[in-house]
């Protein structure tokens, strides 16, 4: 029998009438747990020492404690390169955690894809600790085939001086989930999360983006790039929150998004807390249909009005997907982009 949990709540709540506060995910009764952590290198932790908040929050804490899915740690070699792909053929669930000690970069690359399975899930949490001066880069991406719903969560902790870069691709296939949440605890912590999303044929994304500024001088920043077509739906809570004590912080937040037809529809939810006087806080939106005269230029070279389509939602993908910072996981995702477009 499935299960229906609430992730992805925005707080504090808005007007329910909206219907964006949170959202209800149908997930199967049970799944198997450990299959990303398969062929890794990994160590048990103690639960107490992992316990980050996350974008999709506490409703699937819950639901991965009630499967069983312990946190593992998983080792990296240095700025070396993990590439953690992953074809799912059942459901299952998984968390990941990630430490960066002093000083130092890890790269990280996690590809989910999948057959065409009806009524399957898959859950990834990812938790990152990044230590003074550390950096952490997080390449994500997201091609689920039809009937798999895919729920991706990530919570990560920012110390003095730290650096966090987070670069998702979601491609079109099936309906996904995906949370992100980031405490930027020490002085001049940074991090940037960067998305690029196409939407189709009654696809669902729904997002909940979280920047907290714990401490003074720290900066940080989500964009948003996307398309949308064919009934897709698409939801982004994206949150900027200045706590008391985070003088001189700045952080922003901005989207582009492309409707290209007139079935879809599209819900950006901006937010910006503040009970700290000298921060710097800003959003902004670009939402709307691709501009005629572009298609008319593209279509006077030959080329038809579906491939123009086409190249804008490719370009959307690679807006982020440029953003990658180790050259291996960015000519990897950049090939995937290529090859489906």
């Amino acid at each position: 029998m499935a299960e229906t949990i609430k992730i992805n709540s925005l707080v504090p709540p808005t007007w329910n009438r909206l219907k964006v506060n949170d959202v209800a995910v149908d997930m199967p009764a049970s799944l198997t747990a450990g299959v990303f952590s398969e062929g890794l290198n990994t160590e048990t932790v103690n639960v107490s020492d992992w316990n980050i908040e996350t974008g999709c929050g506490a409703g699937l804490s819950e639901f991965l404690d009630k499967n069983g899915a312990k946190p593992v740690l998983v080792k990296t070699d240095g700025a070396k390169l993990l590439a953690i792909k992953k074809t799912c053929e059942s459901s299952s669930a998984d968390v990941l955690c990630f430490e960066a000690g002093e000083g130092e970069t890890i790269n990280i690359l996690t590809d989910l894809t999948s057959g065409e399975k009806p009524d399957e899930a898959s859950v990834l949490r990812i938790l990152i600790k990044a230590g003074k001066g550390a950096k952490v880069n997080l390449a994500q991406v997201i091609r689920p085939g039809k009937g798999l719903t895919v729920v991706n969560d990530i919570g990560t902790v920012a110390e003095e001086n730290a650096q966090i870069n987070i670069v998702q691709v979601f491609t079109d296939g099936s309906d996904i989930y995906s949370g992100c949440r980031t405490d930027l605890k020490g002085k001049e912590a940074y991090s940037e999360n960067r998305v690029g999303l196409v939407r189709t044929n009654g696809q669902t994304l729904d997002m909940n983006y979280v920047m907290k500024h714990l401490a003074p001088k720290t900066k940080a920043e989500i964009n948003v790039s996307g398309a949308l077509s064919k009934n897709a739906q698409k939801t982004f809570r994206g949150t900027i929150d200045f706590v008391r004590g985070c003088s001189e912080s700045d952080g922003a937040e901005s989207e582009s998004m492309l409707l290209l037809d007139d079935t879809v529809v599209n819900k950006t939810v901006p937010l910006i807390l503040c009970t700290e006087e000298n921060v710097a806080g800003s959003h902004g939106a670009t939402i709307g249909k691709p501009a005629e005269d572009m298609i008319f230029y593209m279509m006077s070279r030959g080329i038809s009005r579906e491939k123009a389509i086409k190249i804008l939602e490719r370009a959307s993908l690679e807006a982020a997907a440029n953003h990658i910072e180790d050259d291996e996981a960015r000519e990897y995702v950049l090939g995937i982009i290529a090859e489906r477009y």
